[in-house]
């Protein structure tokens, strides 16, 4: 590569980067409002095809976005907190909300009220038994009560 080359790569990322640093760099409020408006504008404008150059941007954005949001202990403490719940109970409580089931509704695959309550307090377990039955109901993969988050 020739120092002309060199020269106008540079020139063209030290522009690029005065533009963009608010949204690369989050160290403000309103850089991370910047960010996200910036976001939000490149996503309206990339087209959904592979080798679309504005997806690369759009991951640069993404991550520097992602990095000012988690430097915050509330959201530390709340992934640790979504972390730590049991994938099963949270299964099941997606769709006791999703179909708006009363305990008493799933009798069939789990038991009584109080079964049920127990864990979703987490002092008992769902078994393979009431995974098997649920999946079965709801149509869905039992695979769900035991995924945890990537």
């Amino acid at each position: 590569m020739n120092t002309e080359s060199v020269m106008q790569i540079e020139d063209s990322f030290l522009s690029f980067f005065e533009k963009t640093q608010h949204a690369l760099e989050i160290k403000t409020e309103d850089d991370y409002k910047f960010a996200l408006d910036l976001l939000e504008q490149l996503m309206m404008k990339a087209e959904d095809r592979d080798g679309e150059p504005l997806l690369h941007l759009i991951d640069i954005v993404a991550d520097a976005i992602k990095g000012y949001e988690n430097s915050f202990e509330s959201i530390q403490r709340f992934e640790r907190e979504v972390d730590a719940i049991d994938p099963g109970i949270s299964t099941l409580r997606v769709l006791i909300d999703q179909y708006g089931l009363t305990y008493s509704d799933l009798k069939e695959e789990i038991g009584g009220k109080s079964l049920v309550s127990q864990i979703l307090s987490g002092s008992k377990s769902l078994t393979k038994a009431h995974i098997t039955k649920l999946s079965k109901r709801f149509n869905i993969s039992p695979q769900l009560f035991f995924l945890t988050r990537a």
